[in-house]
């Protein structure tokens, strides 16, 4: 793990503090906390950001979910103060790794979570899915 972190731009653990983290394992199962924030416009829902939060053992994370805005109510700033909120949130909660997912042939959305302090990373991401013959 220690060598790991050489090829990633984000803070560095010290042997001491990963060798802390490992110590135990991690637990059997795990839970997490979703979170909905949203913005309101004369009384109504117009913009949600979905945040879910869990620690698997290595310390809290969280993802983004999902952001939705109204489309009478895009290109208003209603997703960036969302996602500011949600960032401070992190902050507040001490989360140590926050991920959002979106494709890049979405570029408002990736300027979006940019804007709000989301980096694109080197890790390659791979998925599995469910799908039928497999």
């Amino acid at each position: 793990m220690l060598d790991e972190q050489g090829h990633y731009d984000h803070p560095r653990l010290t042997r001491d503090e990963i060798e802390h983290d490992i110590a135990k394992a991690p637990p059997e199962r795990f839970t997490g906390e979703n979170i909905i924030l949203a913005a309101q416009a004369a009384g109504k829902v117009v913009g949600l950001c979905w945040c879910v939060l869990f620690n698997p053992g290595t310390g809290l994370e969280a993802e983004v979910a999902e952001v939705y805005v109204d489309a009478a109510f895009r290109s208003q700033g209603v997703g960036g103060r969302l996602l500011r909120q949600a960032v401070e949130l992190f902050r507040q909660r001490h989360v140590t790794f926050a991920a959002v997912w979106t494709r890049e042939s979405n570029p408002q959305a990736v300027r979006l979570y940019e804007e709000a302090g989301f980096r694109r990373t080197e890790q390659l991401v791979l998925t599995w899915l469910p799908l039928p013959g497999r």
